[in-house]
């Protein structure tokens, strides 16, 4: 069986970061996929960028992501200062979907929603809003297959769930590595297991992972940086509840 690590939303965190590889280390890894959001909210973005560019083997483009490197407006200079014009460009070429089959499933994964990196799908909406992840995305993927998908993993929101539909369809998210809003102040992240590019049915899972990391160690690169927002991001790491207007 394969392992494959799933991690999203990183956000500038770098102690997070490490401490989930450290974590992935441990687990016998076989691919690490990037679902976005390298950049924003958090101290570190450069180095976040850097890592994951050469430690994961894919990585999406998340909403932060597209809109800091394609946006150049002045509420961003912070971020935009420190990334530099290399790394934007690096983050503007990310591709934002993956798709491949397990164990005669066919996966897709993307930051967001199949339509938009921008739209925003809540555990809670009705089961035709959900339904809708399954489509052929409409966004750019490194897959070419004209089928809708069995499994949808995602970031963007996160909060860690699990969802199983009609069909045996699975929608999952996989919560937030660097800035968790489910109540957890502990980096999130998924592994999957499977036969990887196998069409026949198999044994497959879905696992969900929490990782300790020194939370106040962030907060002091962020106070010794003065990173916007500085005060909500502290609460926010230190609860992981969602406190933004």
């Amino acid at each position: 069986m394969s392992k494959i690590a799933i991690i999203s939303d990183i956000h500038g965190n770098m102690p997070a970061l490490e401490a989930v590889f450290d974590d992935i280390k441990k687990n016998d890894i076989d691919k690490i996929i990037c679902l976005g959001d390298l950049v924003g909210k958090g101290p570190s973005c450069k180095r976040v960028i850097d890592f994951c560019r050469y430690k994961c083997d894919i990585v999406v483009a998340g909403n932060w992501d597209k809109f800091l490197s394609h946006k150049m407006e002045e509420r961003n200079k912070w971020y935009l200062d420190r990334i530099g014009d290399e790394r934007l460009q690096y983050l503007r070429g990310l591709p934002e979907s993956v798709g491949f089959y397990l164990s005669g499933r066919f996966v897709r994964l993307f930051h967001a929603h199949s339509e938009d990196v921008y739209l925003r799908m809540y555990p809670n909406l009705e089961i035709e809003e959900k339904l809708k992840m399954f489509d052929i995305p409409k966004i750019s993927r490194l897959d070419n297959e004209g089928i809708k998908s069995d499994i949808v993993g995602y970031g963007d929101i996160h909060g860690a769930f699990i969802d199983y539909l009609e069909d045996g369809k699975i929608l999952f998210n996989v919560g937030s590595v660097g800035c968790p809003y489910d109540n957890i102040p502990m980096a999130s992240y998924v592994i999957l297991e499977g036969e990887y590019g196998f069409k026949e049915k198999a044994s497959f899972g879905v696992n969900f992972r929490r990782v300790k990391y020194d939370n106040e160690k962030v907060i002091a690169e962020a106070i010794e940086k003065q990173i916007p927002d500085l005060d909500i991001f502290i609460k926010e790491i230190r609860s992981g509840k969602f406190l933004r207007l």
